[in-house]
């Protein structure tokens, strides 16, 4: 059930002929590396947020492709419920946030993410990008 969700994030991969690569991002902080996401707005659906965050975050323009998985943790005293996605980057721009970006294998961007949720989510999305016959 979506009606519980309180944020979308993404996992995004771009294909140069066999190689594929995932994005990661620094934090809003700077101090970590983590996946695009954020909260979703009245309305809007968890794939809309997950494109929308990604295009601010990062500037880059994704078209979702499929659920990868669906998080719960808490920071501070805030309970997050996140929907991840895959998506393939179809464009790039500049982010509204002055964030950090890394295109990198899954090993490296794996090893650079912070957070356990981030990656799951990245696990996830390797797994459907190999079932999918890169």
């Amino acid at each position: 059930m979506t009606d519980d969700l309180t944020h979308a994030g993404v996992v995004v991969m771009r294909r140069d002929g066999s190689d594929v690569t995932y994005l990661v991002i620094s934090s809003s902080d700077g101090n970590h590396w983590v996946l695009p996401k954020g909260h979703i707005d009245p309305g809007e659906s968890p794939e809309e947020t997950a494109a929308r965050e990604l295009k601010e975050e990062t500037g880059v323009s994704g078209t979702v492709l499929l659920p990868l998985t669906t998080q719960e943790f808490e920071v501070g005293d805030e309970a997050i419920r996140i929907q991840y996605f895959l998506a393939l980057e179809t464009g790039i721009g500049q982010g509204e946030e002055g964030r950090k970006l890394k295109w990198l294998s899954s090993d490296r961007a794996q090893a650079l993410l912070s957070f356990p949720d981030a990656r799951t989510a990245l696990q996830l999305a390797v797994k459907a990008v190999a079932d999918m016959g890169s």
